[in-house]
């Protein structure tokens, strides 16, 4: 058994299943969802991944919070065998949507909490804007607030990165992007399961995301509609979505969010410091 740096055990992941969808209605090209699951009893905690990644992001959370609650991450659309959206430029209120009618296809009532990297913070605030009644605790984690704050400029230069990035695939945007996720200095064990997470990454699932991106603005879009109590937790060295972008979703959300920025971390605190983000995460959500 493998174990981090930081002292957790990397144990196997769950098995891939498959929900069925409403493609008609959410405009998607098909109905399958894929999406990986742990635990059986407490409540539900739904994990939403971030543009480059998949579920197998949340490994150590699978791991770590199975015991005290019901782990369910879901594959975006595009991603990891879900069908994508039939649309080329979906809306990031789409993926928000998608993600709410997957907890109907489980089964899933009520409320549940919410977990967010980066792309899937992005998700987790539309959702917690969108459809308030199904969320009680938030966590946005590398939170990306969207893309239309910036100028045309800086945006288009942003899709043509995103565009360029996966030109050749899954396997090189792992080979050549895993670095700019993590902290300077991050070990062999971090880049292996980073690679392997953006590996698994299909150019059209990713660029649909990206078009979503740049077209919101958390701040302006969703923020002061958020109710649920929500820790926003950036890495001090995240290069993509740097702590002044954590804080000022923060801001625009009211007193109820809380801002940590953990010294020495990047973009993916759920992959290179596991302990922390599991020690973080349960203290919010009350596991």
């Amino acid at each position: 058994m493998r174990t981090h740096p930081d002292g957790t055990s990397i144990l196997p992941l769950p098995d891939l299943r498959f929900a069925e969808l409403d493609a008609a209605r959410l405009g998607l090209s098909g109905p399958r969802a894929s999406y990986m699951e742990a635990g059986e009893a407490g409540p539900v905690v739904l994990c939403l991944h971030g543009i480059g990644a998949s579920s197998v992001c949340f490994r150590f959370l699978f791991a770590g919070l199975s015991r005290h609650a019901r782990i369910v991450a879901p594959n975006a659309p595009g991603y990891f065998l879900s069908d994508p959206f039939s649309a080329d430029a979906p809306r990031a209120e789409d993926y928000a949507d998608a993600a709410a009618a997957f907890l109907d296809a489980r089964g899933i009532e009520g409320t549940v909490h919410v977990v967010g990297s980066s792309f899937g913070a992005m998700t987790a605030a539309m959702l917690a804007a969108r459809h308030p009644a199904r969320v009680a605790k938030l966590v946005l984690i590398g939170a990306s607030r969207g893309q239309r704050w910036k100028s045309d400029a800086e945006r288009g230069e942003m899709l043509a990165r995103r565009a360029a990035s996966v030109a050749e695939g899954g396997v090189a945007l792992g080979r050549t992007r895993w670095q700019a996720l993590v902290a300077p200095g991050t070990g062999t064990v971090v880049q292996d399961l980073v690679q392997t997470m953006l590996s698994a990454t299909n150019p059209h699932g990713l660029m649909q995301a990206a078009r979503a991106t740049d077209a919101v603005d958390i701040v302006a879009d969703a923020a002061a509609r958020i109710a649920a109590p929500t820790l926003v937790l950036t890495g001090e060295k995240d290069g993509v979505n740097p702590p002044a972008i954590g804080d000022a979703i923060a801001a625009a959300i009211g007193t109820h969010a809380r801002v940590v920025n953990p010294a020495g971390i990047g973009h993916l605190p759920e992959l290179e410091a596991p302990a922390m983000t599991l020690r973080l995460v349960s203290d919010h959500l009350g596991l």
